[in-house]
């Protein structure tokens, strides 16, 4: 992820720097060994609101948002409600457990590459080091001057066909660090408790959001039901987060003509 923001900084060009933030993110979530992020199903979200409203934080937020929610439609503590929750998942390991093992073996010849086929680096693992130096030797930089490898044993290196452009030495040895290490093993658990726990965090924030959205809210519907109007008004522009939450209550009365976010 590093080396990719380094090009970025480097190389001009929309396009350039537009696919290699995307690369750098496709690297940040799946070879960084970085935790992925996942949407939970409505349905486990629903089961997991059930254990969540015993919580006393919960209950005190549900508390004061009935009370500021007052004079508005009835709003119910549902997965619907408090929407999309992402859970963090284990973290994933930059190499499969089998290269893994062998890329941590410190009798074997360990080729640290920047792979053209993933356009991202990678470990290949020889035996003998004829074979290495051999692929090493065959090794040829990208449109832009990059890539090569470096042969690693023990630790130490002891070849290099580098071409280094943006990129530096360091970018290659610290990704076989990396690479070795294996990920930290997740019981079910421990998954369940945070999974929980971030259906808690989320439910509680969103209480608290809309309790704190509550007054212009009311407002608004005040403002909306003394106009009268026979057809909802279009409101273009970015629309604050009091007026989604009220033309998703009262779409009769608005309608967003530009980009929610």
């Amino acid at each position: 992820q590093k080396q990719w923001l380094r090009i970025i900084s480097m190389r001009s060009g929309t396009f350039v720097c537009a696919l290699a933030c995307l690369i750098a993110l496709a690297t940040a979530t799946v070879q960084s060994g970085t935790p992925r992020m996942g949407y939970l199903a409505d349905e486990k979200v629903a089961a997991l609101l059930e254990l969540a409203r015993a919580t006393p934080e919960v209950q005190s937020a549900y508390e004061a948002f009935q009370s500021a929610w007052t004079g508005l439609p009835e709003a119910t503590l549902t997965a619907d409600f408090i929407g999309p929750v992402f859970v963090e998942g284990p973290p994933e390991a930059l190499l499969p457990e089998d290269r893994r093992v062998r890329a941590a073996d410190p009798s074997l010849w360990q080729l640290v590459f920047m792979n053209p086929e993933t356009v991202g680096m990678d470990v290949n693992t020889f035996d003998d080091k004829a074979a290495a130096e051999t692929a090493l030797a065959a090794l040829k930089p990208d449109e832009y001057g990059e890539g090569g490898g470096l042969i690693i044993k023990n630790g130490e290196v002891v070849s290099e066909n580098l071409f280094l452009k943006y990129m530096q030495k360091d970018d290659y040895t610290e990704y076989l660090q990396r690479a070795v290490i294996a990920p930290p093993g997740v019981s079910a658990e421990e998954q369940e408790r945070a999974e929980l726990q971030t259906v808690t965090d989320t439910a509680k924030e969103r209480l608290r959001e809309m309790t704190r959205l509550a007054p212009e809210i009311k407002a608004m519907k005040a403002e909306y039901e003394a106009k009268n109007l026979d057809k909802p008004e279009v409101v273009r522009g970015r629309p604050s987060q009091a007026l989604q939450e009220f033309s998703r209550l009262f779409p009769h009365y608005v309608s967003l003509g530009g980009c929610v976010m």
